[in-house]
Parts: structure tokens; sequence; C-alpha cells
């Protein structure tokens, strides 16, 4: 019975791990948009979290085949941890899509009303399908936007 608990655990842990290396492939691949105004940088770590999972499902392999070299596949942990750490508190650019570069590519004022827009408007992401389109959203988005007026003293 042990084992039979063991196998599903491990089953377990290597879905969990290919679904969150899955989702952050699609994510870094730029097929998921719904998620940036809302999680920001804590969905890159999808991919190293995902190895983690992977790796605690094959410990009692490790264990087993490796003996008193166990430590070196424990060490292995520290990769996937840091690497994630890295990439949600500076996230690289080679990890984000190009999509999020082009937003981040604008000033502050301007990625606020991107923001604003993109979270008032349900089919924002046909704004990001290009560096054109991007381009257009946020011209057409500083145009709405009053000017601050001079006042005189």
């Amino acid at each position: 019975m042990t084992s039979f608990f063991n196998f599903n655990t491990q089953l377990l842990l290597q879905a969990f791990g290919i679904i969150f290396i899955g989702l952050g492939v699609v994510i870094r691949l730029g097929m998921w948009k719904k998620w940036y105004w809302r999680s920001k940088t804590t969905i890159y770590s999808y991919i190293p979290i995902g190895l983690i999972f992977l790796l605690v499902s094959f410990q009692d392999l490790a264990k087993e085949q490796l003996g008193t070299n166990y430590w070196i596949y424990q060490a292995c942990y520290a990769i996937p941890v840091v690497v994630a750490i890295w990439w949600v508190a500076r996230t690289p650019a080679f990890v984000k899509p190009d999509w999020v570069k082009w937003i981040e590519a604008y000033p502050p004022k301007t990625y606020q009303a991107m923001q604003e827009d993109a979270l008032a408007d349900a089919e924002w992401e046909r704004h990001v399908t290009s560096q054109k389109e991007v381009e257009i959203w946020a011209k057409s988005l500083e145009r709405r936007k009053p000017k601050p007026t001079k006042t005189s003293k």
C-alpha cells in the first residue's frame, strides 16, 4: 500500500511540474496575456517551480541510487530556487514575451494609462498583437489624457 501511495504522489508531483513548466512556456511564448496586469513578475517563476516539482518527484529514486552522494542531488534544488527568485525580483529581458517588453518600454504615465485601459477593457489584448499596435494604443491613450494647464500666479 505504501509503494502505491508513493507512486501516486510521484505522478502528482510530476503532473504539477509539467503543468507549471507548460504554463511558463505558454507565457514566455506570449500566447496567454490575461495574467499580465494582475501577476506581473510572479508568473515568470513557473518554469523553475515546475523543475522543483520534478526534482522532488525523483527524490526517493535519487536517494536510493546516489547513496552517500545524495547531497549533490539536494544541492541541485538551489539552482531552480535561485532562478525563480531572480526571475521574480528582477526579470531578465530574455524571459519576458516581446509584447511585455513593448509595453514596459513606455514611460510610467503611459504605462499606467495602458494598465487602466486594459483593466477596463476585456478585449485589450488586441492592442498587443504587434509593436505597431502597441505604439498606436499608447498614442491613443496619450491623446485621451487631458494636457495639464499652466496656472498663472
